[in-house]
């Protein structure tokens, strides 16, 4: 298992666009929202998104971790905030200059020390780094990959499991909590990384024992007092854990014996040793020095109120971060905004201001602040309509391009019916359309409601009770409960259909009739094809469109796919096979869809899909071929003013087309709407493949036939970028099979990808190419022809790993030969298929599959007993062999073994016998 490491490097992700143009390319370009923050001025009017992490110089500044902006931020004593580390554009960049200058990608919790040096939990690049007083930032823990490492080494070499929360002891010592990796771990003085608690595997056990061997699970928050007591919110455990200094740990708070807590993610400590707890009850409690629980701050009820009187009778968002003030009082990360308590227990914003003011209304929309759009409408005069999510707003943008909000308030809350749109309540605005009569309605999800604002500026619920539930056909539209609906649109009946989320399903609402499903039987699944709708099963859904023909087109957003639905109630799959990225150029429904959240379509028949989770937009044409349009695959803000299909986009949502073809996406990662205006190409060129390449077995690097499954190592000239790029798992924990604008493809199959480099690219060879003669590779680098071979494909073309593990895990060698009878453990590649889903880029995990072909091993000719063949644990395209050396047979020394998958034998490699 040691040796996991190593294969696993081999062939790491990414994916880029086909070199097989789409009929017309795009150029990208924001028609709504900016970077623009509030930053250089007062902290209160600033615009923050979902702080995680809070800490305090001793020169007075206070510093938050702008999490979903990939910024951390300043607050002066004087209340103004700056920017301080991250461009807002996520990803890892920039060490050794500016810290403003440098990418961040999901920055979590922070600590100061001393010497005025600020760390970072970097989570989303899984490092730890730190700012300097100069601003120059680096890294100090963390080499970006997702595995456990060991301790004693240096930390900057270390691999962290989702670094959350940091703090910093009186001796500058840093600790780390590794959220995934259940485990603490600390950095000291000379940069070597060592672990203080945790075993490394989840679970409750160890108080009153060395810290080192307890286990823990998810452990967030962290807070050092003044005696050097380390404790932990084990938010899995529902308990603060305490290590004292000689490295024992108890349990500080919370379990049998104590007020229970509900997944404690933050913990603070007082100069008077009282210990601060928030948890997801919506209330931050102190427990006394004296053995007493204070409900200190919130009434258990979720949402921003308060402000100004209280603390205990103040509503919360969420309390993600704690932290006691030098001289009293408590900061709390309170959802989007910075709240104190100051010692009279009153409670105050000092920072954000929730998106209920600043946002831009009266000023250019591309200088304006919008906050998650989800959605975007159009009506016949040009106007946009943009569901604002996150500021709880509905904003239009008319012809001139000066913004203003159209409804919502900015208070996430039910109310205002019959009242002035802008002066009402939303909650949690997901979709909007504009209907053949020119209202505009909304799908106000979280009061599960339709909303309809009239050509007065009026508005009132056209749909829903207000009250989440699943009801029967045949009810008004409303006396009909709905659950959260996320999208809603209309055809050219004025019928209006509503995508009832939660009760997976879609509803239609006829003109002045009553509720009907059209598709969906209220379960979560993925079934139905073929046959009525109304029975099918659908999977969350959240988006919907319809043709000129009648077809209802929706959004299966967990079943990764696209749905039809005809005039006459059968349904069926237009694109998407499973969760992944892959399939351009080739049939819709074989593709991979990563959570499509948004779909138009055009009277030509194409169909516009936001691929939310690839971070792209995808394309399906009459022909029923899938393209990517926009949208390289990795999540960031790029490209404005040129081709679509080489910006970076985030998260895409809603989509919206205009009569000119130009599609509108909310962006809603990027807190933008962005438009894809179309551009006439010249017909493409032919495709020239202008290097040559050769392939090779990775571990055995002899060229030949390829097996279904085999890892190759690819060579070539220009293949990719100059320094070396690993691939990682996708959000379906799949290996990506585009990194850095590389894709290889077998037969149009995009192959994941283990490693990147101009002149070696190490892949998964797709199973898909079982049972044909040959297959085409073709390499794609920027979207532009890389190199091309044709490969014979065999059912098995094996290779081992020329290391062979005696029993106790360590390489057999001359020195350390391996007795009779003891059990030997190989590891190859190109097995062929297995009994098990043959899915290329998937870790191995139980069940483990075996090779459908007959394995067979031979030592110096004798056959020798096969334990077990199969996937190795955690490897992608790796099969462990245990064999048993065989006793009386064969001589003492250098002996060859040999492997054979289906009588196709790998090259020898030689094992130790005594």
């Amino acid at each position: 298992m040691r040796y996991y490491g190593c294969l696993l490097l081999l062939g790491f992700c990414s994916q880029a666009w086909s070199g097989s143009a789409p009929r017309i390319r795009y150029r990208i370009e924001t028609v709504a929202g900016s970077s623009l923050i509030g930053d250089q001025g007062p902290a209160t009017a600033a615009q923050i998104t979902n702080i995680q992490g809070l800490a305090l110089d001793r020169l007075g500044n206070l510093y938050l971790s702008d999490t979903d902006n990939h910024r951390v931020r300043r607050v002066s004593p004087s209340g103004v905030i700056t920017t301080i580390a991250g461009t807002g554009t996520p990803g890892f960049s920039g060490d050794g200059g500016p810290a403003t200058a440098a990418r961040l990608d999901l920055p979590y919790g922070l600590a100061v020390d001393y010497n005025l040096n600020l760390y970072i939990a970097d989570a989303g690049s899984l490092r730890v780094r730190r700012v300097a007083p100069d601003g120059v930032i680096t890294t100090i823990a963390g080499d970006g990959r997702k595995v456990s490492s060991a301790d004693g080494i240096p930390a900057s070499q270390a691999s962290l499991m989702c670094p959350r929360n940091i703090a910093v002891d009186a001796a500058g010592a840093l600790y780390i909590s590794e959220f995934e990796g259940h485990r603490v771990r600390k950095v000291t003085a000379d940069g070597r990384i060592t672990t203080v608690a945790g075993a490394g595997q989840a679970g409750y056990r160890g108080d009153g024992g060395a810290a080192t061997v307890a286990l823990l699970s998810y452990p967030a928050g962290l807070a050092i007092d003044r005696s050097g007591m380390l404790y932990i919110a084990d938010s899995g455990n529902n308990r603060i854990r305490k290590v004292f200094p000689g490295g024992a740990i108890v349990t500080a708070l919370g379990g049998a014996s104590s007020t229970a807590l509900a997944s404690p993610v933050a913990v603070a400590i007082d100069f008077a040793g009282a210990i601060y707890v928030g948890d997801s009850a919506f209330t931050v409690r102190a427990y006394t020095v004296d053995g007493k629980w204070l409900d200190c701050v919130g009434n258990g009820v979720a949402g921003f109120t308060g402000d100004g009187g209280p603390a205990a009778k103040a509503g919360l968002t969420a309390a993600r971060d704690l932290l006691a003030g030098p001289n009293g009082g408590l900061y709390i990360a309170d959802g989007v905004r910075v709240r104190f308590v100051d010692l009279s227990g009153v409670i105050h914003t000092i920072a954000g201001d929730g998106y209920v003011r600043s946002v831009g209304d009266g000023l250019p929309a591309t200088i304006a602040s919008l906050f998650q759009p989800s959605a975007a409408a159009l009506d016949s005069t040009g106007n946009l309509f943009i569901a604002d999510t996150g500021t709880q707003r509905v904003r239009q943008v008319p012809p001139n391009g000066t913004i203003a909000t159209l409804a919502g308030n900015g208070i996430a809350a039910a109310g205002g019916e019959g009242a002035a749109a802008s002066a009402s309540s939303l909650n949690f605005p997901v979709g909007v359309v504009v209907d053949l009569s020119g209202n505009v309605l909304i799908a106000d999800t979280y009061n599960h409601r339709v909303r309809q604002v009239t050509a007065d500026h009026r508005i009132r619920t056209i749909a829903g009770t207000g009250a989440s539930g699943l009801g029967p056909d045949g009810l008004p539209p409303l006396s009909t409960p709905l659950r959260g609906p996320r999208a809603i649109c209309t055809d050219r009946a004025a019928n209006l259909y509503i995508v009832d989320t939660s009760n997976h399903r879609v509803l239609r609402v006829p003109p002045g009739g009553n509720v009907q499903t059209v598709a969906g039987n209220g379960s979560p699944g993925n079934s139905g094809d073929g046959g009525p709708a109304r029975l099918a099963q659908l999977n969350q859904p959240f988006g919907c469109a319809l043709d000129s023909s009648g077809n209802l087109y929706i959004a299966d957003t967990f079943n990764h796919h696209v749905r039809r639905v005809s005039p006459s109630g059968a349904i069926s799959t237009v694109a998407g096979s499973r969760q992944g990225m892959g399939g351009d150029e080739g049939p819709a429904t074989a593709a991979s869809l990563n959570l499509p959240i948004g779909v138009a379509v055009d009277d030509l028949g194409d169909i516009y899909i936001s691929d939310s989770g690839n971070h792209r937009i995808r394309q399906v044409t009459p022909d029923g071929v899938i393209h990517t349009i926009a949208g390289l695959g990795t999540p960031g803000f790029d490209g404005d003013g040129g081709p679509a299909d080489t910006a970076l986009l985030n998260s895409p949502g809603g989509l919206a087309l205009d009569g000119s073809g130009a599609l509108y996406i909310a962006d809603a990662g990027n807190n933008r709407v962005r438009r894809l205006v179309p551009e006439i190409a010249a017909p493409p060129d032919p495709i020239i493949f202008p290097a040559a390449l050769s392939a090779v077995n990775a571990l055995s690097l002899q060229a030949g036939p390829v097996a279904p499954g085999e890892i190759v190592s690819i060579f070539g000239a220009g293949l990719g970028p100059d320094t070396g790029v690993p691939g990682s798992l996708d959000a379906s924990g799949v290996l990506a099979s585009a990194v850095a604008g590389v894709e290889a493809r077998f037969d149009g199959v995009a192959a994941p990808l283990f490693y990147v480099q101009g002149g070696q690219i190490n892949a998964q060879v797709p199973y898909t190419v079982a049972g044909s003669p040959s297959a085409r590779l073709e390499v794609w680098f920027k979207g532009k022809a890389a190199g091309s071979l044709d490969l014979p494909v065999v059912p098995a073309a094996p290779a081992l790993l020329g290391l062979v593990t005696n029993p106790d895990g360590y390489p057999n060698s001359e020195l350390d030969p391996a007795s009779s009878g003891a059990v030997l453990t190989l590891y190859a590649t190109g097995e062929g298929l297995t009994d098990g889903d043959n899915v290329a880029g998937k870790p191995a995990a139980a069940p483990l599959a075996h090779p459908v072909l007959p394995v067979a091993v031979r030592i110096a000719g004798v056959p020798v007993e096969v334990i077990f063949a199969g996937s190795a644990p955690g490897t992608i395209g790796v099969m462990q062999i245990n064999v048993r050396v065989p006793g009386g047979y064969v001589a003492p020394g250098k002996a060859d073994l040999v492997l054979s998958v289906g009588g196709a034998a790998a090259p020898s490699v030689s094992v130790w016998l005594k």
